[in-house]
């Protein structure tokens, strides 16, 4: 239903009244196109409006990085790179086996891996360097280390103000015993330098403290056990002081396996490729070297192993076969000389022969049998088979003797004695050719892996690279920043442009953009300070793009007012906060610059404060006139801006709500009109109490003031649907405090009488 007015004196424009109350139609308007799915503008805007909060963290992150790298301690690297060589290189190759050779998967070099990183390898370098005595200077906290690093190789003054026993320079200690009882493993002791080659040892949670001189061992009783130790190096100012531990010997064994980084290079090429990474440029290169060196000992060793074993054994066994061969001659020559030469039958000869067969091949056996117990033990199958075959040997030998024995007694003993020269001859000269061979194997044999490249001490530490930090910082400070710009957008959902009030309510409702004022902010920081009134920046700034809005919203108030049922106005705000206050104060000052006569109405008895924008006090005010205390006219300050006059709160009453309804609140409404061109209400925040909703009904239009970035879409459409139950049909839409951003404009105002926001439009 709509209601006709004769045009209100302030315009005699005439144009299609409003329809209050009426639905809402789309038909009737140009509704507003969809927002895109993509709004790249709008995540622009976004950035440019969190640019304070991007650059602030960027800003820390950045710094911290850079205190970081200045005093982060340098890391160095040493490497060194064996190649692993096949087992047989030179054996002949044919297509099957090269056919093979595509499907083979070579696990010697994953084995030499495996052997560089264990306890055999690492526990030698881990001894031979004394890696399990920790001895360090004692630097001041985070800082300490990168100072001493820019004194070079001069000498500090300890302390700092003369406490706490700092070093600041090049200060070192050389401790090669140490030794304590293993529940104190791991503790931290302090060696102090007394001058003149003398420390003082004391730490560890212990009562316990001596004095020594460098190059003694010390050997010191402790209720827990003995302390070992000798200082071979002290070189700083009397009062530096030292931190030294005794670490765990296994502890240092897993710490330097698991900072091993072993690799082969490439698809089964059999280069394996070793670092280590350390604070200590010397120190990594030292325990990289003696790793390398040790695993190439122990390799070599292992290649030539059971070489030796077996050389070992015939170096046992060749003497006594000797003595055997010497003592066979001597008998010989013995009974040469004592019965002359012996001319045996062709039998006798047939019988040595084949008894010297028998033992020639009870010799090679017995051969075998050597070499394989170097390898093997008496039960395994190999040489349980060179014993029988030595058993039939045997059984062979003792048939021939049993032939034999028919011979004469000289002819028997010509034979013995000449088997045995030949038997001890032939197995001792086989003998030494083997233990010859085994030899040249022990001194020739080469190892199947060689050092391709040895570690080298590193020169410049590998990290922190601090260029590199500083980049990443300075990356990660920004994605940090846009991605908590983005999250804290998300959370608040706040609209940020009026076009999206628009297509949320499918018509041209903004009647104006007030963009952010940012001389307003510095008077209201100023005025925070100095504890007084609020600026009123319609005056202290006239030309300021907030209030050039504030004279376009004016021009279309005056075009629209014609069609209200009377001149009583009032800006209702969904929630604090949003500059209803600022909008109401400020306009009532530009209308009242036009020339009319304008009352302004502080109606917010929760928390009103337009009384510190004219510089007066909240008593009298509105609630002394509702209550009939005083008249209209005393509590109504006149001219507080030219042409504008202002009622403050008052004392503020409980019971506020039930309080505006009483009728000497319509009744004093009604009265002030009649004698105004323009009433001005602001009352309380629309979604906190019903205060609005019950001054509403008494204002002949009401706006909707929206904050940007603060006001979302849920509480205008909560706004407007309360105030469309409460039969109240708000005119249109204040946009405030817009920020300025790309392509934006400073100011913006769309008038509009078919696009008002009915009943089910919220």
């Amino acid at each position: 239903m709509s209601t006709h007015v004769e045009p209100h004196a302030l315009s005699t424009v005439r144009s299609r009244p409003p329809f209050l109350g009426v639905p809402f139609d789309p038909s009737v308007v140009d509704a507003a196109s969809d927002e895109p799915a993509f709004n790249l503008k709008g995540y622009l805007n976004t950035l440019y409006d969190s640019r304070w909060l991007i650059g602030s963290i960027t800003a820390f992150i950045t710094v911290a990085a850079v205190l970081y790298a200045l005093v982060a301690k340098p890391v160095f690297e040493a490497d060194l790179m064996i190649h692993v060589e096949e087992e047989s290189p030179n054996a002949s190759k044919n297509i099957l086996s090269e056919a093979s050779s595509l499907f083979e998967t070579k696990k010697a070099a994953i084995a030499e891996m495996e052997l560089l990183r264990s306890r055999m390898v690492v526990s030698r370098a881990v001894d031979n360097l004394q890696l399990y005595i920790d001895v360090r200077p004692k630097y001041f906290p985070v800082a300490g280390f990168w100072f001493a690093n820019q004194n070079g190789q001069a000498l500090s003054t300890p302390g700092l103000f003369g406490y706490g026993g700092y070093v600041w320079g090049s200060e070192k200690a050389e401790v090669s015993l140490f030794d304590v009882p293993d529940a104190w493993l791991g503790r931290e002791f302090t060696l102090t330098a007394l001058g003149q080659d003398r420390f003082r040892f004391s730490g560890g949670g212990q009562r316990i403290m001596f004095d020594g001189e460098v190059g003694v061992r010390y050997r010191v009783p402790t209720p827990s056990g003995v302390i070992e130790m000798k200082v071979d190096r002290l070189a700083a100012n009397p009062g530096g002081r030292f931190r030294l531990r005794r670490m765990s010997r296994l502890a240092m064994i897993e710490a330097i396996q698991n900072a091993l980084v072993i690799s082969e290079q490439g698809k089964q090429s059999g280069i394996i490729e070793v670092k280590l990474q350390g604070e200590n440029a010397r120190r990594t290169y030292a325990v990289l070297s003696e790793i390398g060196r040790e695993y190439m000992r122990q390799n070599l060793a292992r290649k030539t192993e059971e070489a030796e074993k077996s050389l070992a054994f015939l170096n046992q066994q060749l003497p006594t076969l000797k003595r055997q061969l010497e003592q066979a001659e001597d008998r010989y020559n013995q009974f040469r000389n004592a019965h002359g030469t012996v001319d045996l039958q062709e039998e006798a000869r047939m019988s040595l022969a084949q008894a010297a067969a028998a033992r020639g091949r009870r010799m090679d056996l017995i051969q075998k049998k050597t070499e394989l117990l170097a390898r093997f033990t008496e039960d395994h199958p190999v040489v349980a088979a060179i014993n029988r075959q030595i058993k039939e040997v045997d059984a062979e030998i003792d048939q021939v003797n049993v032939r034999i024995k028919d011979l004469p007694v000289l002819e028997q003993d010509e034979a013995r004695l000449t088997r045995d020269i030949k038997v001890n001859t032939d197995l001792y000269t086989a003998l030494s050719n083997t233990a010859q061979q085994l030899r040249l194997i022990s001194v020739a044999r080469v190892s199947n892996v060689r050092m391709v490249d040895a570690p080298i001490a590193p020169e410049k530490p590998i990290k922190p690279n601090r260029p590199l930090i500083v980049a990443l910082a300075v990356v990660t400070g920004l994605f940090l920043g846009t991605l908590i710009a983005f999250t804290r957008k998300a959370m608040a959902g706040g609209i940020d442009e009026p076009q999206a009030i628009e297509r949320l309510l499918r018509a041209r409702v903004v009647y104006a953009t007030i963009p952010h004022s940012v001389p307003q902010d510095k008077l209201m920081r100023k005025a925070r300070s100095d504890d007084g009134a609020l600026p009123l920046l319609a005056q202290v700034i006239p030309d300021d793009a907030a209030i050039e809005s504030l004279r376009s919203f004016r021009a279309a108030l005056l075009f629209a007012m014609p069609h209200f049922r009377n001149n009583i106005v009032m800006f209702a705000g969904p929630t604090r906060g949003l500059g209803k206050s600022f909008v109401s104060a400020n306009f009532a000052a530009v209308m009242a610059a036009s020339g009319k006569r304008v009352l302004l109405i502080d109606a917010d008895l929760r928390n009103g404060q337009l009384h510190r924008y004219f510089g007066i006090g909240r008593d009298p005010g509105l609630s002394r006139a509702i209550l009939g205390q005083v008249a209209i006219d005393e509590v109504i300050h006149h001219d507080v801006v030219e042409n504008l006059d202002f009622i403050p709160t008052g004392e503020l009453p409980p019971n506020r709500s039930e309080f505006l309804l009483h009728l000497n609140f319509a009744g004093m409404l009604q009265q002030v009109a009649a004698h105004y061109d323009l009433v001005l209400l602001d009352p309380p925040p629309l979604l906190d109490v019903a205060d609005a909703l019950i001054i509403g009904g008494h204002a002949g239009t009401v706006f909707i003031v929206a904050r940007a970035g603060h006001t979302n879409e849920s509480e205008i459409n909560e706004s407007i649907k309360r105030l469309n139950h409460a039969g109240i049909s708000p005119q249109g839409v204040v946009f405030n405090d817009m920020a300025l951003r790309l392509g934006a404009y400073g100011t913006h105002a769309k008038v509009t009488s078919a696009g008002q926001i009915g009943f089910a439009g919220g």
